[in-house]
């Protein structure tokens, strides 16, 4: 086998093998709304029933991030109920980001939501679109 077919086959390899590319359909985030509930941060999405929680990120865009996957023990939601925020330590003055993957069964696609929002003395101010609830 000449060297050209050799570059062909390895090069074809690499086109083929399914790693992310400019045409990858990515996961599109649905709108979380953020509040205060009982001075703690309240996020919530519009769920159904059986739906449960498969991870959350949250992070201040700094050194403070949590990454949590539930694949072993997920937590089941309700619409309207607070996810939980795992004893996030959320700071006034800062801006932050909140995903969350929520899904119905493990053999379905996840749904990610995320919300965008400031913590400072007077409460939560939401920066991105709100959720229909």
């Amino acid at each position: 086998m000449n060297m050209h077919k050799k570059f062909t086959i390895v090069a074809m390899a690499f086109l083929l093998s399914g790693c992310p590319g400019p045409m990858d359909r990515l996961p599109v985030d649905k709108p979380a709304n953020v509040t205060m509930r009982d001075k703690q941060v309240c996020i919530t999405v519009p769920t159904e029933s059986g739906e449960y929680i498969a991870s959350v990120e949250i992070s201040d865009g700094e050194n403070n991030n949590l990454d949590k996957t539930l694949n072993e023990k997920p937590i089941t939601v309700s619409a309207g109920e607070c996810l939980p925020v795992f004893n996030y330590d959320f700071k006034p003055d800062r801006t932050y980001t909140a995903h969350y993957a929520v899904a119905k069964s493990r053999t379905e696609r996840s749904h990610y939501f995320s919300v965008e929002f400031t913590v400072n003395n007077n409460g939560i101010k939401q920066i991105s679109p709100l959720a229909d609830e």
